[in-house]
């Protein structure tokens, strides 16, 4: 961990954070400031696929010093994480979207988990959801621990899961095949060889939950990905019974 008054520059990166970015969003130069201020030496990839002159703007107005930086069309948010993971070195990886934020001290407190159980693949911890102004509106209340749950719901919430890179390429990396369940699919196959998960209460992300959102969506795609990954993992009844839970979900929250 970095000693209190090091030179962040001089210190070897822990952390590789990839930054997809597909279109302008609000909550980017905020989600760009909360990797400024993590107290971790860490490296970024930012893949920008928008062609929107503000993300090109944000970046440049962040301070930050990207390890990676990359402006034009790729083939999807999953290929833009692993690109930006290739491009980087660091040994425990991560992602970060647009629309939400690190906490701050979330990769210390993470680096911390690491060095207490060096055993450990994975380190998950807590989500607050905020609104689109940032404010936070409530916390993240469908977690858990990784285990047979794992292969029927998606109980790691993406921006607060660092994963050592080793496990990572262990694995096969991630699937740049998927659009929406790529970080649940990491996490099963990661838990399905056997990688030991670490979870912490501790909230290392605030994560955006509104309109335009890719959770938010329903779509027969999202749905379809749904079913193939718990069909593959714990079979038809349960894969008919998780996409029918997913497509009601926004029903029971009106």
């Amino acid at each position: 961990m970095t000693a209190p008054g090091q030179n962040l520059t001089d210190a070897a990166p822990r952390f590789a954070i990839a930054m997809p970015v597909g279109a302008w969003h609000p909550l980017l130069p905020a989600a760009l400031d909360s990797l400024r201020r993590q107290d971790m030496a860490l490296e970024i990839a930012f893949l920008d696929a928008s062609g929107d002159a503000r993300v090109r703007d944000a970046a440049d107005a962040s301070g930050l010093d990207f390890a990676w930086r990359r402006e034009g069309p790729d083939d999807g948010q999953a290929a833009a994480i692993a690109e930006g993971w290739a491009h980087t070195r660091a040994p425990i990886l991560g992602w970060l979207n647009t629309d939400d934020q690190l906490t701050d001290g979330a990769l210390a407190a993470v680096a911390a988990l690491f060095e207490a159980h060096p055993g450990a693949g994975v380190v998950h911890g807590g989500s607050d959801f905020i609104d689109i102004e940032g404010r936070v509106t409530g916390a993240h209340g469908q977690l858990g621990e990784a285990g047979p749950l794992l292969y029927r719901a998606n109980l790691i919430s993406q921006p607060s899961c660092f994963v050592r890179r080793a496990c990572v390429e262990a694995v096969g990396g991630i699937n740049g095949a998927l659009h929406y369940t790529m970080d649940w699919d990491l996490w099963v196959r990661l838990h399905a060889a056997g990688t030991p998960f670490v979870s912490t209460e501790t909230v290392l992300s605030r994560v955006y939950m509104g309109e335009g959102t890719k959770t938010a969506n329903l779509g027969v795609r999202r749905l379809w990905e749904i079913a193939r990954l718990v069909n593959r993992h714990a079979g038809p009844w349960n894969a008919f019974k998780s996409t029918v839970s997913f497509a009601l979900h926004p029903l029971r929250s009106r």
